[in-house]
């Protein structure tokens, strides 16, 4: 590990040192890496990569990093309040790995490069932009997934450097919405569940159409987005990206995409042909248990607090407005530990039919919400809807018990 420091501290004196310049020589190229098995890959990465081989330089510049062992580490990454950072390392270390750290051919993980088509005063600034961001003062940011991100940074950095000499097309990717971004990467890479709990978690925000120069926030269509970009060298428009190359093919044929083999839709839909044998059962035999109907109501007023605190309580900016609070009613919890078989609060048994009604009306609505609802919580509706109108049914007649 101190070898590994020493390096990195050399790596970073040599480039952000006023006194070398980048030969003619040098290249400027964006990285774009395959996604990860880890839930923090699961989209991808975009670096940008200085190689001066007169200079002895090879580096690689990554933003969004971020370090576990961060003090409160879990609450603020819920929160959103995490400080990210820029990281710098050799591109030998973070292709092959170093000081017991895998590195991206270890973990299976393609990457491509291209290398752009600057001028050598601006492959200058490119290095001298990263190498200033790169300072211990400003290192750290405020990370955004959608908005500022280690795909969003580079290409602001592109931008800053082109100018005017720099055009990106506007009809590359730019007729969806963020979710349906995340929807199309999640689930070509197998990652259902992570695309489901991102429904879950994210509003109204991120049914927001990109565009193509916000599209760029995810690493595949960065890449996309330089293939098909102009620069003015000369006076004369020319492609941006002069080559492109797959820099680790031997994970070709090693890269195995295992389906996730319980998604959630199997798992909701089997769970809600479960509910309705039991409720059958239950109305068929004139007995009640509301064991199951209160871990159900406790579990999913459960998961309206936790949506009530990514909208009020964090600052991720795409967590407000999410109207899957209205199946995930937080007040279920703690109303729900209130059924028993010899209640007699009528209100109970009113707020059960209610809560039922409102469901049956969200699903007849759901294709036109301003919000896309992940289709794997129409069985979940459906079974909550089931059991409030049994709960209000038991409740009204108060049967006898099971």
């Amino acid at each position: 590990m101190k070898r590994y420091a020493l390096l990195i501290f050399f790596a970073f004196i040599s480039v952000c040192s006023t006194a070398q310049k980048l030969s003619p020589y040098a290249t400027i190229s964006l990285l774009t890496i395959a996604p990860g098995d880890e839930l923090y890959s699961t989209f991808g990465h975009s670096g940008i990569r200085i190689k001066d081989p007169m200079q002895g330089i090879d580096l690689v510049y990554n933003y969004g990093a971020f370090d576990f062992r961060t003090k409160g580490f879990y609450l603020k990454f819920l929160r959103g309040t995490l400080p990210y950072k820029i990281s710098l390392n050799y591109f030998e270390s973070e292709l092959y790995g170093e000081g017991g750290y895998p590195g991206w051919n270890q973990e299976g993980r393609l990457v491509e490069e291209q290398i752009l088509n600057l001028s050598s005063k601006q492959k200058q600034e490119v290095s001298d932009f990263l190498a200033k961001n790169y300072l211990p003062e400003n290192r750290e940011y405020a990370y955004k997934f959608f908005y500022d991100n280690c795909s969003s940074r580079l290409r602001d950095v592109l931008k800053t450097v082109g100018g005017d000499s720099l055009r990106f097309q506007n009809n590359i990717h730019a007729d969806s919405s963020y979710r349906q971004w995340i929807d199309v990467y999640a689930r070509k890479n197998n990652k259902l569940w992570a695309d489901f709990g991102m429904d879950l978690a994210i509003g109204q925000p991120s049914d927001c159409i990109t565009g193509a120069d916000s599209a760029m926030f995810l690493p595949d269509n960065l890449r996309d987005a330089f293939d098909n970009a102009k620069i003015k060298r000369n006076g004369v428009w020319q492609p941006l990206v002069t080559q492109k190359t797959v820099l680790n093919p031997e994970v070709l044929n090693d890269v195995v995409k295992e389906k996730e083999l319980i998604t959630p839709n199997i798992l909701f839909w089997s769970f809600f042909v479960l509910t309705g044998w039991l409720t059958f059962y239950q109305l068929k035999k004139n007995y009640t248990n509301f064991l199951f109907d209160k871990t159900l109501f406790t579990i999913t007023g459960i998961v309206g607090w936790l949506i009530v605190f990514l909208w009020f309580f964090t600052n991720h900016g795409v967590t407000e407005y999410n109207l899957n609070i209205i199946w995930a009613y937080p007040l279920l919890f703690p109303i729900a530990l209130l059924i028993k078989k010899d209640t007699s609060r009528a209100w109970l048994a009113k707020h059960f039919l209610a809560y039922g009604i409102i469901q049956i009306l969200f699903l007849l609505s759901w294709a036109f919400l301003p919000q896309e609802i992940n289709y794997s919580l129409i069985p979940v509706v459906l079974i909550l809807a089931m059991r409030s109108f049994f709960v209000w049914w038991r409740l009204r007649n108060k049967l006898s018990t099971f």
